[in-house]
């Protein structure tokens, strides 16, 4: 069961780093155990270039590794990789201390000021100072701001911190 749920969360730090792309690098290396990238780029019929980008992205990020072998008859150097996890558990709660942190950032710009909008969808939301700056009328549209109720969005980002306390250990 823990294997499933760390190939689960594996897959979905793949797709948040390089997409769809990556994540079929990752079935495809999941398949094969370890692989040159142009046998990547053949079974998962992505270009070459693209493979190799995703696959420093891995290595950067220690998700992947290599090992390097020399043709003896061309003098080429062949690299074949392989998927490492053994860092995910502490990728993934990096991840999340930044995203906690993020979180925690919005919720004091909502908290500390007090916002106005003209009420139509995509129309900036302002500071009191940038409402003042316009009189109080939308830069975009000129009807009349309004004082903004963000308590839904202040609601929303106290209940996601929490959880991600929660998950974190840190409550």
């Amino acid at each position: 069961m823990a294997r499933r749920k760390g190939r689960k969360e594996l897959l979905e730090l793949a797709m948040d780093m390089g997409g769809e792309e990556a994540v079929e690098v990752i079935k495809a290396l999941e398949k094969k155990g370890e692989a040159t990238d142009e046998e990547l780029a053949e079974a998962t019929e992505i270009r070459v270039n693209t493979v190799r980008k995703i696959l420093y992205m891995l290595y950067d990020t220690k998700l992947a590794d290599f090992k390097r072998i020399r043709d003896k008859e061309t003098g080429w150097y062949y690299y074949y990789w392989r998927l490492d996890t053994k860092r995910l558990p502490e990728i993934l709660r990096a991840k999340k201390m930044e995203e906690l942190k993020t979180l925690r950032r919005m919720l004091e710009e909502e908290t500390q000021e007090i916002y106005y909008h003209c009420g139509n969808p995509g129309h900036p939301k302002l500071t009191f100072d940038e409402a003042l700056e316009y009189e109080f009328q939308c830069p975009i549209c000129g009807a009349m701001l309004q004082e903004y109720d963000n308590s839904a969005i202040v609601e929303e980002l106290k209940k996601r911190i929490h959880e991600l306390e929660k998950e974190l250990g840190l409550v």
